[in-house]
């Protein structure tokens, strides 16, 4: 519950690749130029972007290259805990912006990650690896889309004259997800802002909308950005140079909300009515917080949205396949395989699966065996990385609820169940009551026949009704978009309405307000 995932990668590592237009004398090619950002998250400054740009000879031709350095540091109110990220960036593009190649290593704690990008024209291979390990290949094929970088994309606009609503829409590859990503783009025209300094910048507005997650930018005419905002409380400012020493600023991290009453039985909810104000954010490509599913109902209403949560409990009439799985779909089958965060194909990891699953015939009992290795295993208390990968956490033998996801994942993937990470947040309520909350949190789920909730933090194979499921947080399934964050940025606060328990017993808000479930 005490994890909120910043989209770091996304944002925090500079979300624009764009080549300055300072021509120099002879060549009419850009000259070297140097820029700097901060990184604000909620206001607080909590990092810095270096990027240096120049053209340089690559396989004979004259392409442009682009440095970046960054440095993020978080230290959470709630627990104490300071994580630190560093980043060193490489891009190569052709002279009328297409991509060539990117290199990017992360340093994420004690954990170290490596990104390799091979851009062709009809298709991306990504290479991936974590801490040494084994190199994972990826290849997204573009099909029909059409997919360009953000500078591509700048100059595409830029020649349509930048008129005011004019709107661009296409493709990019999103490398930590490797997929592809549909992006939107709409001119706003000029405009000035002041920046965090009350410096006062002049540029042009656009507005773009990215896999859901909706930003916007403030290009000067020099075609690099002034101003980032994105709409989770992200923001990058263009800088003269980087404060030195650079001292972050602490962030207030709202990783739990103080819920209305104490539900006690909490585990033996199978009804649960809550709903919460909230400031639509969700225009156009945008998604809703929260969508309906096997976790829930939902109706949004001109002041926010309404949820009835429902059980997942695993019935006794249950028909759990045998084990080993014989018959899983193909849109299943590809969470079993090995990605650089969850390696299902460790030698370690592979060999603990296998000692968890001899003599298993049925798959339930073998999840519920990896379960509680996983909760066994770690201990609850934050590792050195952010989030680590299963690997680091089997290792360290520490995390809180997204090791323990990742590492249940991995070894379920590893003997044989598909499985996946999924990110929401969840109700909680302590024995005596004195502690009752939301927070936000991760989990898991895993293919018995059906996808079936798994809390290895807290010891359960089917989940009652106190789940809010935010996003699928694998690589291959478009995430969350930032809803965890846009939560905060609004510090939204659920009401309990009503609630059911697996006895009988049932409760109702005074004067709440009646929504129309189906």
């Amino acid at each position: 519950m005490n994890r909120l995932r910043l989209p770091i990668s996304l944002l925090l590592l500079l979300a624009f690749s764009l080549a300055p237009q300072a021509q120099d004398a002879d060549t009419g090619l850009p000259a070297t130029e140097d820029y700097s950002f901060l990184i604000f998250y909620m206001g607080s400054n909590i990092g810095w972007v270096k990027t240096t740009v120049r053209q340089v000879e690559l396989d004979g031709r004259t392409v442009r290259h682009e440095h970046e350095v960054g440095y993020v540091q978080i230290k959470r109110s709630f627990d104490g805990a300071t994580f630190e990220t560093n980043s060193v960036t490489d891009y190569w593009y052709e002279l009328d912006g297409r991509f060539i190649r990117e290199v990017d290593v992360t340093k994420n704690g004690d954990q170290e990650k490596k990104v390799e990008v091979v851009f062709a024209k009809d298709s991306a291979e990504v290479t991936e690896t974590v801490d040494g390990g084994k190199p994972l290949k990826s290849k997204l094929e573009y099909g029909d889309k059409t997919v360009y970088g953000d500078f591509r994309a700048w100059h595409v606009l830029k020649d349509a004259k930048l008129e005011k609503g004019r709107q661009l829409k296409f493709w990019t590859v999103e490398e930590d997800e490797l997929i592809l990503l549909e992006q939107t783009w709409t001119v706003g025209g000029r405009v000035k802002r002041k920046l965090s300094d009350k410096t006062l910048v002049e540029g042009t507005e656009v507005s773009l909308v990215k896999g859901g997650r909706a930003a916007t930018v403030i290009f000067g005419d020099d075609d690099m950005p002034l101003l980032f905002e994105d709409v989770g409380g992200f923001t990058l400012e263009r800088v003269k140079e980087i404060p030195d020493p650079f001292k972050p600023e602490a962030i207030t991290l709202r990783n739990v909300m103080k819920a209305n009453i104490a539900i006690l039985d909490d585990s033996n909810l199978t009804q649960l009515d809550i709903h919460f104000k909230f400031e639509h954010d969700d225009t156009e490509g945008v998604e809703p917080i929260a969508e309906t599913n096997a976790y829930h109902e939902v109706i949004q209403y001109d002041e926010g949205y309404a949820l009835r949560l429902k059980s997942q409990k695993l019935t006794r009439d249950f028909d759990a396949p045998a084990y080993p799985l014989t018959d899983v779909p193909d849109d299943v089958s590809k969470y079993l395989a090995a990605t650089a965060m969850c390696q299902c194909d460790d030698e370690k990891l592979a060999g603990e699966a296998a000692k968890l699953a001899k003599g298993k015939t049925n798959s339930v009992s073998l999840a519920r065996a990896i379960m509680r290795f996983a909760d066994k295993r770690l201990e609850d208390s934050s590792g050195s990385t952010g989030s680590a990968s299963a690997r680091q956490a089997y290792d360290e033998c520490t995390g809180d609820c997204t090791e323990h996801a990742a590492l249940f994942v991995a070894l379920a993937r590893a003997a044989g169940l598909p499985a996946r990470n999924i990110g929401g947040f969840v109700y909680v309520c302590s024995d005596r009551g004195d502690v009752s909350v939301f927070g936000y949190h991760a989990w898991a789920e895993v293919w018995l026949g059906q996808w079936v909730p798994v809390d290895p933090t807290v010891g359960e194979l089917g989940t009652s009704a106190r789940y809010v499921m935010f996003q699928i947080d694998e690589p291959g399934e478009p995430a969350g978009r930032s809803r965890s964050s846009r939560c905060i940025r609004q510090d939204i606060k659920p009401i309990i309405d009503a609630y059911e328990l697996a006895d009988g017993t049932s409760w109702r808000r005074k004067g709440a307000k009646e929504f129309e479930w189906k």
